[in-house]
């Protein structure tokens, strides 16, 4: 059964906490959506699975709500005395990532995280390009309009781990 293999990749790959819902429980919020454009992150504009790109707010709910179940996951991880691993955390964050995608890769599912699609070291989008792997494009939850933080405590996962640790979310769909 898929969902066994999802929970089963999961737990091989090293998260630390996971919640099953369904896809119509995913909390779409235009305000996370919408600080996109004001975010510091850089991606707004400059990657093909962020917006504007991604398309409006109805197609990325769109996108997430053909699936009927979703798995959200996190890894928790320190972010150092004064925050100088942040980078280094997403990096293991995003590498635990793919490990997940690899083990899925012949199956029906999305697999959403944080940031925008790191597939190619530097999307087409930046060149006015089309997307080289359009099939393959890996979606930001929050670049998706999904309010993590509120469907976290909702959920009681942690997102705050306390002593400068936080939990970096994921979401699998199938």
């Amino acid at each position: 059964m898929l969902r066994d293999k999802i929970i089963n990749a999961i737990n091989e790959v090293g998260f630390d906490e996971y919640q099953e819902i369904s896809s119509v429980d995913i909390n779409f919020a235009d305000a996370v959506f919408a600080s996109c454009k004001t975010n510091t992150c850089g991606n707004y504009g400059q990657n093909y699975s962020c917006p504007p790109l991604s398309g409006d707010m109805d197609a990325n709910k769109q996108r997430f709500l053909k699936y009927d179940h979703a798995i959200i996951l996190n890894k928790i991880m320190f972010l150092g005395e004064y925050y100088e691993k942040m980078e280094t955390s997403t990096m293991e964050v995003l590498a635990l990532l793919d490990q997940l995608r690899d083990k899925l890769e012949a199956d029906p599912v999305m697999i959403a995280g944080p940031g925008g699609c790191n597939l190619c070291p530097e999307c087409a989008a930046k060149t006015v390009e089309n997307c080289r792997f359009p099939e393959k494009k890996r979606y930001s939850l929050e670049g998706s309009g999904i309010d993590i933080v509120a469907m976290s405590r909702k959920l009681g996962m942690t997102y705050n781990a306390g002593d400068k640790k936080v939990g970096f979310f994921m979401m699998v769909l199938y």
